[in-house]
């Protein structure tokens, strides 16, 4: 859809979180797919992969920011060796997850998301222009610095919800 039009290589973040242990599987994808829809992102579930040993988890959460940008957050969730694990927490019984997990947090900013410049060869040379010798700046700093702390949150609130000892970050 918008994938052919990101600029990942240049506006892009790309993190990884490994976890192996037990956790609440169904209950981390509802956190997850809340915290995209509670920051205002466009919620889309394109695909779930599976290829044993292993599924793949594949989300997009797409946000306008203004007439000419948009950010895109692509997570995945990797899980191998999932089997069911009933524990016993506050005196009931729960059916848990255990397995190995990987979280991956892909993002990136869209510029032009509506097509406006792609009409003509001359539109296209402009736009290049506009935003790499004019915008260059106010992208870099008004929305890939924003992204990028976005998803550091992001991140930061998955490794809460996992209780991961790196919960925190520096920003």
């Amino acid at each position: 859809m918008y994938m052919d039009m990101a600029d990942f290589s240049k506006f892009g973040f790309h993190r990884i979180i490994r976890y192996r242990g037990i956790f609440d599987f169904d209950g981390f994808y509802k956190y997850v797919v809340k915290w995209i829809k509670d920051h205002d992102f466009d919620y889309y579930e394109p695909k779930v992969l599976d290829k044993p040993p292993y599924k793949i988890y594949k989300m997009m959460g797409r946000k306008k920011v203004s007439f000419f940008a948009m950010f895109m957050v692509l997570p995945e969730i990797w899980i191998w060796e999932a089997k069911p694990v009933e524990i016993i927490k506050d005196g009931q019984k729960k059916v848990l997850t255990e397995a190995r997990m990987k979280f991956v947090v892909n993002g990136g900013i869209i510029l032009d998301y509506d097509g406006d410049f792609e009409k003509s060869e001359g539109q296209k040379k402009m736009e290049k222009f506009l935003v790499d010798k004019i915008l260059y700046h106010e992208v870099l700093l008004k929305y890939f610095d924003y992204m990028d702390y976005y998803l550091y949150d992001f991140m930061t609130d998955i490794k809460r919800y996992l209780e991961m000892e790196t919960a925190t970050n520096a920003y």
